[in-house]
């Protein structure tokens, strides 16, 4: 496996050297976008590594048939791994068993769609069904760091879903959660449930993966220990950990140009430098993130998060046609995109489509209710409310954002508003003092300059005037 991991890291240092973004070589050697995914975590044949030494010139097959220890455990490949077992069905006379291979299925495909990760097929997979294993051996036989399994129980018209997520090295569970449902339409169940599973374990698997990274000597970083450090940071939206994300990011694009998503999550890293005003020039932080953008989906256009970053930088610059576009085809590529979907919503609240806008933060909230994002989806939701002039809905949801991410001036601006539409002026008041010992003191003038050409411009200043902001 050394040396698999060896013929891997050459053949990256190669794209990252002719600037070929993954599509573009499976284009070039004709092998299709999934051989070369696996060929990047060390996962190929002969004939595979023939077509590729033809179009670069590396020798690959000499190191990859090199001499090696049969007695040494396999090493896993560099990048995430990840195997979905058949969920286990609990009736215990396999009248749900459809459900629960459709549930497998559907999640492993899903999974599949999380480009940076390899995950196993589902007929490697299904040769575990029915079988009592150990995850840790699991892991051992397919090679693999993460192991997916469940169980499925129907009865009395509900069914009841258990997911659990387990590092299958140490033998430790990452994630669990349970769903309960209504059994109506089964396969708008079995979706809906997918991609919760999905929406739920991503950012588990970002901050597993970051966390090792973290661990290991700052030099030994490649690209995509760089990025998912670099996540891990993000993931916590404060102003260090985003100049620290911001850093690696570089350094990853330095190491390999032609990354994708190092560029996309640099853009999201300077947008939102600029939205907490922690850029010295908050316009041309956004411009910057308009850069990194389009070239993120120029190098890789399946990139959601290349999606998501152009479409919200997008609606920044007030094109919401386009930023609306690109925010679909985030959600698309991947529709169990939670933070995909939180900025769908705000795309659609600053264009004006208050109604939807409310649904789909709504649905993202509810798809990753507990990781480290959960402040924005909170504001996103109230806000969208607060748009469509729903202020008790959307007021506990702005005092939540406010606890979650104090530090951010936007969140404290929405309750302010929000309290003054509802009369709150006690808390208003308080609100206002809160916020002005955090930076400039708010004015009228000053919001209205930064809403303008949003569609909830109005309705957020009335609120201001409302609560007493003073002109």
């Amino acid at each position: 496996m050394e040396e698999r991991r060896k013929v891997a890291g050459l053949v990256r240092d190669w794209l990252a050297r002719e600037r070929l973004s993954r599509d573009e070589f499976a284009h070039r050697t004709r092998l299709g976008r999934s051989t070369v995914d696996k060929l990047l975590v060390g996962l190929f044949s002969d004939r595979t590594l023939a077509v590729v030494e033809a179009t670069t010139g590396l020798k690959l097959r000499e190191l990859a048939n090199a001499e090696t220890d049969p007695t040494a455990a396999p090493a896993l490949p560099d990048g995430p791994t990840i195997v979905v077992l058949p969920f286990t069905e609990m009736g215990g006379d396999g009248s749900q068993a459809h459900i629960a291979d459709g549930l497998t299925e559907d999640i492993t495909t899903d999974l599949s769609r999380l480009r940076w990760l390899f995950v196993i097929a589902r007929n490697s997979a299904f040769t575990y069904k029915g079988r009592a294993v150990d995850v840790r051996e699991v892991g051992r036989e397919l090679n693999v760091r993460y192991v997916l399994e469940g169980s499925v129980r129907a009865a009395g018209g509900r069914i009841r879903v258990n997911a659990q997520l387990i590092d299958a090295i140490t033998g430790t569970h990452v994630w669990a959660e349970r769903y309960d449902r209504e059994l109506g339409d089964i396969f708008a169940v079995q979706d809906e449930i997918t991609r919760h599973v999905v929406a739920a374990i991503e950012p588990h698997l970002y901050a597993e993966e970051g966390n090792r990274a973290a661990r290991r000597p700052p030099g030994s970083l490649d690209a995509w220990g760089l990025v998912v450090r670099a996540m891990g940071l993000i993931n916590r939206v404060g102003q260090a950990q985003n100049e620290e994300a911001r850093a690696l990011l570089a350094q990853a694009i330095a190491i390999e140009p032609g990354y994708a998503r190092a560029h996309a999550l640099l853009a999201w890293a300077h947008w939102w430098a600029s939205l907490c005003y922690w850029s010295p020039d908050p316009a041309e932080g956004y411009r910057q993130a308009l850069r990194q953008a389009e070239v993120a989906v120029a190098l890789d256009p399946s990139e959601p998060w290349a999606r998501m970053a152009l479409g919200i930088t997008l609606s920044t610059d007030r094109q919401q046609e386009r930023a609306l576009a690109e925010l679909r085809q985030a959600l698309e590529l991947n529709p169990s995109f939670a933070l995909g979907r939180a900025m769908h919503g705000w795309g659609l609240l600053r264009a004006g489509h208050f109604d939807a806008a409310v649904e789909e933060t709504a649905l993202a909230l509810r798809m990753s209710p507990a990781d480290s994002f959960s402040g924005i989806y909170c504001a996103a939701h109230g806000l969208a409310l607060l748009a469509a002039r729903r202020f008790e809905e959307a007021l506990p949801q702005l005092r939540s954002a406010v606890a979650t991410f104090t530090a951010y001036l936007g969140h404290h601006n929405t309750l302010i508003s929000c309290c003054g539409h509802l009369g709150l002026k006690a808390e208003a008041a308080q609100a206002i003092a809160v916020r002005n010992a955090l930076g400039p003191p708010i004015t009228i003038g000053r919001l209205r300059r930064n809403l303008a050409g949003f569609a909830h411009a109005e309705v957020f200043i009335e609120g201001l005037v409302k609560a007493g902001v003073p002109e």
